[in-house]
């Protein structure tokens, strides 16, 4: 495993216990060589699948996939993620309204504020369960609850403060996941959108943070320096665990009986 991967693996196992594995994200250039037993979808399954398929495939099954534009079978992920350019009649909104938008103004300004990624960047995307990685990660994208994400994010801000603003347009989640930590170095939430919950089986109650290769370092420390701070720790420390519970009336008698109540 790459150190890289093995040390921030280590710390998200120990500080958050995420449910899934954490993907490891790469972009590759034309001629890269694939890690081995990577699987491409239209060599391997004989069709292309969406990306955030292939993210729950490398997350729940532990598997490494990789995404040229043949092997992306979502048509917005292709133009999200680089393979292809965005087309004029894209631009105007038609792929949000109605869907999303109720006027032309919304629709062209939801697409328009949707993350892109240069398309001379992108040959290949790589996805692997971060604790098989052997390569150096463009991005790191973990899927977890609220309150591990919460932990994600105090870790990823104890060294700089702030905070960490995300947009969220409830579609082409990908592009959260990946485009904005690549483009924007900058760590992400993202809010899965609807087709990723049709598509991926990505639960009702999860979400996902991501992190650019060069906020690692930061995010491993902040874990470890917040946790000992022990304000916040996953599992979460309930307030009142400990305390002395209190029974019915209908119980008393009992309790007295046992010598926990003296009235």
């Amino acid at each position: 495993m790459n150190e890289t991967c093995q040390k921030l693996n280590a710390a998200l196992s120990q500080y958050i216990r995420p449910i899934s594995f954490p993907v490891a994200v790469k972009f590759l250039k034309e001629g890269e060589e694939l890690p081995p037993k990577t699987k491409v979808p239209t060599r391997d399954f004989g069709y292309p699948i969406a990306f955030c398929q292939g993210m729950s495939l490398a997350r729940k099954y532990g598997w490494a996939i990789a995404f040229r534009q043949e092997d992306q079978a979502c048509p917005l992920g292709q133009v999200i993620l680089g393979h292809k350019e965005e087309p004029d009649f894209v631009k105007d909104g038609s792929l949000v309204k109605p869907l999303y938008a109720g006027n032309d103004e919304a629709a062209v300004k939801t697409q328009a504020t949707t993350p892109k990624m240069r398309k001379a960047d992108t040959y290949a995307i790589l996805l692997a369960p971060l604790d098989k990685s052997d390569f150096e990660p463009d991005v790191v994208v973990v899927y977890a609850n609220a309150a591990q994400v919460t932990r994600m994010v105090q870790g990823a801000l104890y060294n700089t403060g702030g905070y960490i603003e995300s947009r969220f347009a409830g579609r082409g989640a990908c592009g959260g996941e990946v485009v904005v930590p690549y483009i924007q170095n900058k760590c992400n939430v993202i809010i899965p959108g609807g087709g990723e919950r049709v598509f991926a089986l990505t639960a009702d109650d999860e979400l996902a943070f991501a992190m650019p290769a060069s906020k690692i370092r930061d995010v491993m420390e902040g874990l470890a320096a917040t946790h000992k701070g022990g304000v916040a720790r996953i599992p979460t420390i309930v307030a009142g665990l400990n305390a002395r519970p209190s029974f019915p009336p209908y119980y008393h008698e009992l309790e007295k009986y046992c010598g926990l109540r003296q009235e």
